[in-house]
């Protein structure tokens, strides 16, 4: 039987809408209620809104169901930043341009890549000074935007690492995904133009270098129809979306993993150990990363608890029926990759930082949809094999050398939902040496 519920009155819609601006992960845990509710009903903005909080409802608008639904509406405000790119295109046109991009992230390309991620790591940990004290977001993303940028655009960015920073920080900014279902889009057209800026010139610096013909630019720019010597907003479009979710993405992870392995030495301790067995002293490798098994555990834990992609949205194109509730058409979802992988119906001891659970056999017995820190179906991420692989590469490469310890152990550290869930600005960490091998 299929139940009808309606969201609650005008009074509980103003609370969201207020709850969303002033606390958006408080507002998802208040709305979250009672830990057997699969699906519960609210009203957003006026219009019926569900979230959804059983992985076999999230498979449905995310897999099996996937074309019932669309990006929501808040989307628009994206889109006069970003353009048309993988994030925000829908139906044909996605399809049309994963494909084209696809081949950028294969097993090949990957293994490519490896040599370069591991480089450029080594690179900034031989920067580093013992006792110096470091800002880890800023290091974090001045690394993995170098990565981005030779693997992915075949490009040098270290000279414009601080301007191209600027320019996404404020499209980070700018594109909150609950806070986008509510506010008008802002005028952008500022912001936009510095950022079709940036990606011009890193074009024109990978037309001039005659580099990589398989990375992702190459691939963007043999596609187009007008050639591959011009610059199509298509083109800038999806080069600016995978630019930003490229180097934004596994940047946060990272400094996240940093941050738990700081309250968790004892993982910290394990890690070294795994890289010193594998390593020793010499550099990482793609071939290493499946060695690298409680780096990869501690890299899950992570993501399970400090997920960068926290929530999905999307708008319901027709009425059906989730788990025995109609969902009209127009409906908001709201699927939260922060509440599932703390739910204690799928997680023991779910608030716990425990590498382990990924390398026993809790692993086994856990629903699939219970844990996609890079979602799932055709509107996964592009990039969830780079991630992985970068990821992991990086955390051996420092743990080489370096542990990092926060500078007060006693401050919480609350995460900040923009468009990723980033650690507050200004965390600052402590390098402590480890004795050579």
């Amino acid at each position: 039987m299929v139940t009808a519920i309606y969201p609650p009155d005008f009074r509980r819609s103003v609370w969201s809408l207020r709850r969303i601006k002033s606390d958006p992960l408080a507002f998802l845990e208040d709305l979250a209620g009672s830990p057997d509710d699969d699906i519960v009903p609210f009203s957003l903005a006026g219009r019926p809104a569900f979230l959804l909080k059983h992985p076999a409802a999230v498979e449905a608008v995310l897999v099996s169901q996937h074309d019932k639904f669309v990006k929501s509406y808040g989307l628009q405000r994206v889109r006069r930043l970003l353009g048309n790119g993988l994030l925000t295109a829908e139906g044909d046109a996605h399809r049309r341009q994963r494909n084209v991009v696809q081949p950028a992230f294969h097993r090949q390309a990957l293994e490519r890549y490896g040599e370069i991620m591991v480089r450029h790591a080594a690179r900034a940990r031989d920067r580093w000074q013992p006792h110096q004290t470091v800002e880890v977001s800023a290091e974090a993303g001045a690394l993995t935007l170098a990565i981005v940028g030779e693997t992915l655009f075949g490009a040098d960015i270290e000279s414009l690492s601080v301007e191209v920073r600027q320019a996404l920080m404020v499209a980070s900014d700018a594109l909150d995904p609950l806070i986008s279902l509510l506010a008008p889009a802002r005028r952008v057209r500022p912001q936009r133009e510095r950022l079709a800026a940036v990606i011009d010139d890193l074009i024109v610096r990978h037309q001039r270098s005659g580099g990589d013909r398989e990375n992702l630019i190459s691939l963007l720019l043999a596609s187009q129809e007008a050639g591959p010597h011009t610059i199509t907003d298509q083109t800038r479009d999806d080069a600016l979306t995978v630019l930003l979710a490229g180097h934004d993405t596994i940047a946060t992870a990272l400094v996240w993993t940093w941050i738990l392995l700081a309250q968790h030495p004892e993982a910290g301790a394990r890690i070294e150990q795994e890289v010193d067995a594998l390593l020793g002293s010499r550099l990482a490798s793609s071939a290493d990363v499946p060695a690298l098994v409680f780096t990869r555990a501690v890299l899950s834990e992570s993501l399970r608890l400090r997920p960068p992609a926290w929530v999905v949205a999307r708008s319901a194109t027709a009425d059906l029926e989730l788990g025995g509730i109609r969902i009209p058409a127009g409906s908001i979802v709201l699927i939260s990759q922060y509440l599932m992988h703390r739910d204690r119906r799928f997680y023991s001891n779910p608030m716990a930082f425990d590498p382990d659970r990924w390398l026993d056999d809790r692993q086994a017995g856990r629903r699939k949809m219970a844990y996609f820190p890079f979602g799932a179906g055709p509107r996964s991420c592009i990039g969830e094999g780079f991630a992985w692989m970068e990821g992991v590469l990086l955390l051996a490469t420092f743990a080489q050398r370096w542990r990092l310890k926060l500078m007060d152990l006693g401050e919480p550290i609350r995460p900040r939902p923009t468009i990723t869930l980033r650690p507050p600005p200004g965390v600052r960490m402590v390098l402590h040496e480890r004795a050579p091998l």
